[in-house]
């Protein structure tokens, strides 16, 4: 029992304090009133009784004592005393002198003794009436009492008071007994009827517990045996059940149809995510053939209208791939499943790196833009942080200013607000002299898939998710982005993001074995590529970087040349999505054969077009060295080459 219900009293005992209370109270107040009226007639009763026998024996004793016949006197009193309830009876004569008594156990001496009550009456002597005409002066007194009676003497009726205690007592007693007994009695009636009471009570409770414990099984009510309110509260519960079976049925189908809304939504995110990973293979992997071809043939001789061209092949193609990872990025935002990185990096480089890489693009449209650094920075701000997302938030507020810049300038301005416990907020504006934005369209431009321009003719191209992908990264990484325009005059963007001061820790480095592999003469690499054109793309970079070069079309072809080369490989480029045999399980595959015949684990880099992720995890999980996603250019794969084999 818990404390609620120990603290609360049941209300059986409250509705029994209910009948009994009034009862006890009845009970005292009617036995109070009751022998007190008892003990009041037994007292009018005693002495009613006592002064009547005093009042009839006074003319029965007047012959007695006027003649002096003490002999009928005591007969007289005797009798009397014997048929009466008094201690003793006395004349006395008018002089007080006694002449005659009698009672019970008491002699003459001590007849006053002791607790009495004395009734008493008159003897009188009455005139004798011989003839009405006739004088009756011979007869009246000569000391003038005249006609009237003459008083003779006193009789006296002695009562015992302990008659009257007896009494009381007898009548307390009986009428406590009674009493009793009447409340016995109504206690036994109240707590018969209250059981009938509460037995409906009782049922109701249960009832309810029932339904708490989600038993909506309707119950047949009393019917004309329980009370109206007890019928009306059963038939009220049995229609409460029914409303609770629906709404219950309601909620199962509720649940039922959004359990199956996530099953659905789940199933359509998985395909998402699988359409993204395919779609970004299948794309990513003819861009890769084709800036690597471009690469190649740069690096030919050519005239300056085909370098040119090739120039712009390239851009496009670049374009085309930002487009690609702007859609995969922002998709991964909106479903929560980009994950920030936490490196550490030069803050202020960083920024004059972006601002460099676009400096040239911008001269060409003839926009100088101005690279200005104010505020508290340190003299080597190192901090902890995803760079690469805060290059990708500054090179699309750069990219957005030369696009919709046509004369003028374009000005960015990084602000250094140290704070306490190591942080300091970045402060940066990109701003430019460019058309502006109409006040009714600020509200727009952050949304996916918005552009300023809508319709055919519209001036500047693009998907509308720059700006969108650039407040999400924003947000995602901590800080917030505020924009001020003035229509015909430009726009100015300024973000402020917050970060954590590195205090001198040991960068995080790439993996490295403890011994590198030295090619000793030309190394020796397998390209895994089911693509042809990719796999000729990267057997050209390799011989460029002075590899002698295998290839193979899937997992199970590359399996078999590496258990067949004795001389072994000193490199694997490995695709991952591949016929037969992916590269997962031929990685693996190679690992267990490289164990079991005693042979140290061959660097093998991942090659691939999936870039969702999670996918650098599984290839390091599989036994993969290192990761490298497509397109590959020759200066990112010499980098990752150069962990690995001496070049």
């Amino acid at each position: 029992m818990t404390k609620p219900d120990q603290a609360h009293a049941p209300l059986s005992r409250k509705l029994l304090l209910l009948g009994a209370l009034p009862a006890v109270v009845m009970f005292i107040v009617l036995m109070v009133f009751f022998t007190s009226a008892r003990l009041d007639d037994a007292r009018q009763d005693l002495s009613g009784s006592s002064q009547m026998l005093a009042d009839s024996l006074a003319p029965a004793l007047e012959y007695a004592v006027v003649s002096g016949n003490s002999v009928a006197l005591e007969q007289v009193l005797t009798q009397s005393l014997r048929r009466s309830k008094a201690d003793w009876i006395r004349v006395v004569d008018v002089m007080g002198t006694q002449i005659g008594r009698v009672g019970i156990g008491a002699s003459d001496d001590d007849s006053d003794a002791g607790p009495f009550n004395v009734y008493e009456a008159e003897i009188l002597q009455q005139p004798l009436e011989l003839d009405s005409a006739q004088d009756t002066e011979w007869f009246t007194p000569e000391y003038g009492f005249g006609s009237g009676a003459l008083r003779v003497g006193t009789v006296q009726v002695g009562v015992s008071t302990e008659i009257l205690e007896n009494r009381r007592q007898d009548i307390l007693w009986s009428s406590l007994a009674v009493g009793t007994a009447l409340l016995l009695f109504s206690i036994l009636l109240i707590n018969h009827f209250l059981g009938s009471i509460l037995a409906p009570i009782r049922n109701l409770s249960g009832r309810v517990g029932r339904l708490i414990n989600r038993d909506y099984q309707e119950v047949a009510h009393s019917g004309s045996r329980g009370a109206r309110e007890v019928v009306a509260l059963e038939q009220q519960l049995n229609e409460l059940a029914r409303h609770l079976t629906e709404l219950n049925n309601a909620r199962e189908q509720t649940l039922a149809a959004s359990e199956s809304a996530r099953q659905k939504a789940e199933s359509a995110n998985q395909a998402k995510s699988e359409f993204l990973a395919t779609m970004s293979h299948e794309l990513r992997t003819p861009l890769n053939g084709v800036l690597g071809m471009i690469d190649l043939i740069q690096e030919d001789p050519l005239t300056t209208r085909q370098r040119d061209y090739l120039d712009t092949a390239r851009q496009s193609t670049e374009d085309l791939l930002t487009v690609i990872s702007d859609i995969l990025d922002f998709s991964r935002v909106d479903n929560g499943s980009l994950v920030l990185d936490s490196q550490e990096f030069d803050l202020r480089k960083l920024i004059e790196n972006c601002t460099a890489t676009y400096r040239h693009l911008a001269e060409e449209r003839g926009l100088p833009l101005n690279l200005s650094f104010y505020g508290e920075w340190p003299d080597t701000p190192i901090v902890v942080g995803d760079a690469p997302r805060l290059r990708q938030i500054l090179a699309g507020l750069i990219d957005n200013a030369i696009k919709f810049t046509g004369d003028g300038f374009i000005n960015i301005q990084a602000g250094c607000v140290a704070l306490e416990d190591n942080c300091l907020i970045l402060n940066c504006s990109v701003s430019d002299s460019g058309s502006g934005i109409p006040v009714d369209r600020l509200s727009d431009i952050f949304n996916s898939f918005e552009q300023l321009e809508n319709g055919d003719d519209r001036r500047h191209g693009g998907t509308g998710l720059g700006l969108s992908l650039v407040q999400r990264l924003i947000e995602l990484m901590g800080g917030h982005i505020k924009v001020e325009t003035d229509l015909g005059k430009g726009s100015s963007f300024r973000f402020e993001l917050p970060f954590e001061l590195a205090n001198g820790a040991e960068s995080k480095k790439p993996p490295e074995e403890s011994a590198r592999r030295s090619a000793h003469g030309a190394a020796h690499a397998l390209v895994v590529e089911d693509n042809l054109v990719n796999q000729r793309v990267a057997m050209a970079l390799l011989a460029r970087l002075g590899f002698q070069t295998d290839s193979a079309d899937n997992g199970k072809d590359a399996f078999e040349k590496v258990r067949n080369n004795h001389k072994g490989y000193d490199l694997i480029l490995m695709d991952c999505q591949m016929p037969i045999l992916d590269g997962y399980e031929t990685t693996r595959m190679i690992r267990e054969w490289e164990q079991g015949n005693g042979q140290s684990g061959t660097p093998i880099i991942a090659l691939t077009a999936d870039v969702l992720p999670g996918t650098e995890k599984s290839c390091l999980d599989c036994g993969m060295n290192d990761y490298l996603a497509k397109p590959v250019r020759k200066e990112n794969l010499q980098a990752v080459l150069s962990r690995w084999v001496q070049l």
